[in-house]
């Protein structure tokens, strides 16, 4: 039931205020920094990364749309400020037999999250996408550069996320998510 496999993430804050980088981008301290959600799991061994460990998401299979993946915080309100630039990016890979069903699809993205617990979500910046018309077997490198403008600067976090979003569910004994 394996899907996207996503490993050796990246992502580090420039700024006036103070810096922040990814623990454990290369997975090879295991899940160590990273906080896993929905139907993920890993971190595995593979040779096609580097020598990197990876991590794998696939949706749940529970028959509603749901996001699964790692997550991790790069800072919250007070760490960063408008022109603040993150730079982030990521490693994704599909198994061949294992494209994403329909519209599901996998980013490697920075999230935006305001409220006074840090919990609404706002909005996202993408680095890369793969989906059901990626190739596979193929290892995809994604990198961007993003400056905070004012909006993003009064986040109350950021996070650093490999999510897997599952939109359409697949019929029964399908093993793409």
């Amino acid at each position: 039931m394996k899907n996207v496999i996503l490993a050796t993430a990246a992502a580090a804050m420039a700024s006036t205020i103070a810096t922040a980088d990814i623990t454990n981008g290369s997975f090879s301290n295991g899940s160590e920094g990273w906080t896993q959600f929905g139907g993920s799991e890993g971190p595995y061994d593979v040779g096609f990364f580097g020598g990197n460990a990876a991590v794998v998401a696939y949706g749940t299979f529970g028959g509603t749309p749901n996001y699964s993946g790692y997550t991790q915080d790069l800072g919250v309100a007070g760490d960063y400020a408008e022109g603040d630039m993150i730079s982030f990016g990521g490693e994704m890979y599909i198994e061949d037999g294992k494209s994403p069903f329909g519209g599901n699809n996998a980013n490697i993205q920075l999230n935006f999250w305001y409220g006074d617990a840090g919990t609404d979500y706002g909005f996202s910046v993408v680095a890369g996408t793969v989906n059901a018309d990626s190739l596979t077997d193929t290892v995809y490198l994604f990198n961007l550069d993003y400056a905070l403008d004012a909006g993003a600067a009064s986040a109350t976090r950021i996070s650093f996320d490999f999510t897997y979003v599952q939109t359409d569910i697949p019929a029964a004994g399908v093993e793409s998510g």
